[in-house]
C-alpha cells in the first residue's frame, strides 16, 4: 500500500530530478475495472448510462471507475452484458 509519505519522496524526485514541480490529490475512488462486451452496442449504452465514472486508459480502452464497493457490486451485477477486468493484458 502507497502511504503520504511515498507520494511526497516521488514528488520530490521528480521536482529535484527533472525539474517539474508535482502536485498529487486524492481522487476519492474505490478501484477501477476495464470494461468490455461481446456486444459493442452494449458497451456503448453502459459507457453512456454511468458517463461520470467512465475514463480511458493510455490505450483508449474504457474503465469503469468505482467510488466504493458498493458502487463496484452493484453495478457489475446489473450490467450483465459487460465483464469488468482487474487487469488487462496488452499485445
Amino acid at each position: 500500500m502507497v502511504g503520504a509519505l511515498q507520494f511526497d519522496v516521488l514528488a520530490d524526485r521528480i521536482k529535484n530530478e527533472y525539474d517539474v514541480p508535482v502536485l498529487f490529490e486524492s481522487a476519492g475512488l474505490y478501484t477501477a475495472r476495464w470494461v468490455e462486451s461481446d456486444d459493442p452496442q452494449a458497451l456503448m449504452r453502459f459507457a453512456a448510462a454511468n458517463e461520470a465514472y467512465i475514463a480511458d486508459d493510455h490505450q483508449g480502452e474504457l474503465v469503469f471507475l468505482a467510488r466504493n464497493a458498493w458502487h463496484l457490486e452493484t453495478t457489475e451485477k446489473e450490467s450483465t452484458e459487460v465483464r469488468f477486468l482487474k487487469t488487462r493484458e496488452y499485445t
